[in-house]
């Protein structure tokens, strides 16, 4: 089953969409990246964590502190995954949206326009109030008996449907009356992704972002097969109050994966999941007006005046504008993108100890340093001002390629090149441009052979920062 995906290129094209390009980070910013992590790894005093920062042009910088394991001794490093929890509530979410955008469901669609009645769950619950924890449904995930259950059988894979049946309670409130935040929505995402799609959740967000975003770290256990080395997490294991070594049993822990799936079972590098946020973030996912209502935030209870939208939380990290997602499951993650800078941090921690609002000041240690490295170098420059919008579109696409953009004032000409992944320029072709909304067509590219592409732009001589990627079809 192949989907057409839709991106949009904001900030004159410069998306360094996916993998990062061939470009590496100044030296005095990775000296300053590297000496933020270090000193809030001696701050927090956890056992280790892995970060990374993702900048305008795609640049990506990586950095990693402290242990995986002690025996034998092994120091975390930044091809490590970590388990993000719920940060995999913003990839949940960005398939619903995705199928609202491509007409295959609606935000105010009933649960019972999709799905079978489940005892305390009222079907006129909307897709919309799953999506911003408006439902008043029970957490399944903190019934007294979740975790027992799910421990006295390690091995046992649990199907979604299952999960809610055994462990729903009554409901909080009347849908739509209050804020209260439940994996019980983010599972019931999960099967109506699989009800729409026609395959499990798993397999249509690998097929869907996964796979064409060349997001190669992410995996879901107990479906996929880890890709990359996992960071040893440490959890308080014997109530000792001494955190143990808790890998071997938790990264096998099938029933507790399987069981949260769609609500905070991916695991990811920080690079990666740093990626994943600057894609979605930046609006390449998802059609303008679905960007919108994703943004449509509600007030919660949480720490630093955080709000919550369609998945997606907002809040303010150093004065500045961030949107993003926190992630506890024996492991922490707090994973932003900043609007204001155009670019996205992620912080993975390995240490039970430490949830994801203890990782918020790592965070904004890693953006100061940023900030600290433009001011201080004659060379930098802050990210150029939004100026050229516009969608491209089909994304794979076969023949062709349209791009509707919205020029700035005093544009006259614009020329696009299409490079392949090797750097080979493989089409190029130049508009005449005025302001305002205007179609583009790249066509003459049925030749091309299928695989990944880099399109990129000069505006009245001037280079564009940054490249889009596209990916051809058969």
């Amino acid at each position: 089953m192949k989907f057409i995906y839709t991106f949009f290129i904001t900030t004159f094209l410069c998306l360094g969409f996916g993998k990062a390009t061939a470009q590496t980070v100044p030296a005095g910013l990775d000296t300053l990246l590297t000496r933020a992590l270090d000193s809030m790894h001696l701050v927090l005093q956890n056992k280790g964590m892995g970060a990374a920062v993702v900048l305008s042009d795609g640049t990506v910088w990586t950095g990693a502190a402290g242990i995986s394991s002690e025996w034998p001794p092994v120091d975390v490093n930044t091809s490590h995954i970590f388990n993000i929890g719920s940060v995999n509530k913003t990839i949940t979410a960005a398939a619903i949206l995705q199928m609202v955008d491509d007409g295959l469901l609606a935000l105010n669609d009933s649960l019972h326009s999709w799905l079978d009645t489940f005892q305390y769950i009222n079907p006129n619950i909307t897709i919309r109030q799953l999506l911003r924890h408006q439902s008043g449904i029970f957490d399944v995930i903190g019934a007294q008996d979740y975790q027992p259950v799910m421990a006295a059988d390690q091995d046992s894979v649990w199907q979604l449907a299952d999960v809610i049946t055994t462990f729903i309670e009554p409901a909080l409130f009347a849908p739509g009356a209050a804020f209260s935040y439940s994996n019980t929505n983010y599972m019931l995402l999960g099967l109506i992704i699989e009800t729409v799609s026609g395959m499990p959740y798993h397999e249509d967000i690998r097929e869907r972002f996964l796979g064409p975003l060349a997001l190669t770290s992410f995996n879901i256990p107990p479906y996929e097969p880890y890709t990359e080395p996992v960071a040893h997490v440490w959890l308080d294991t014997t109530g000792d109050g001494v955190p143990d070594d808790a890998h071997d049993f938790f990264s096998n822990w099938d029933s507790w994966f399987s069981s949260a799936g769609p609500a905070g079972s991916y695991f990811s590098t920080p690079a990666d999941v740093a990626n994943w946020m600057h894609i979605l973030m930046r609006g390449d996912l998802l059609s303008p007006a679905m960007m919108t209502s994703m943004k449509s935030t509600v007030t919660t209870p949480f720490p630093g005046g955080t709000k919550y939208g369609l998945g997606i939380m907002e809040r303010n990290i150093l004065n500045q504008k961030a949107w993003g997602h926190g992630g506890d499951a024996g492991y922490s993650a707090s994973v932003w993108y900043f609007p204001g800078k155009d670019i996205s941090i992620a912080v993975l921690n390995n240490d039970g100890a430490k949830n994801s609002w203890t990782l918020i000041p790592t965070v904004s240690a890693l953006l100061k340093s940023y900030e600290v490295y433009l001011a201080q170098s004659t060379t930098a420059k802050e990210p150029m001002p939004a100026l050229f919008e516009g969608t491209t579109f089909p994304n794979p696409f076969v023949e062709s390629f349209l791009v509707d953009a919205k020029l700035p004032e005093g544009a006259s000409e614009i020329h696009f090149q299409l490079t392949d992944a090797s750097g080979r320029q493989v089409s190029e072709k130049t508009f005449a441009a005025s302001v305002g909304e205007q179609r583009f067509v790249l066509n003459g590219l049925g030749e091309l052979s299928p695989g990944t592409y880099f399109l990129s732009g000069i505006l009245d001589g001037i280079t564009l920062s940054g490249q889009k990627v596209l990916v051809k079809s058969e």
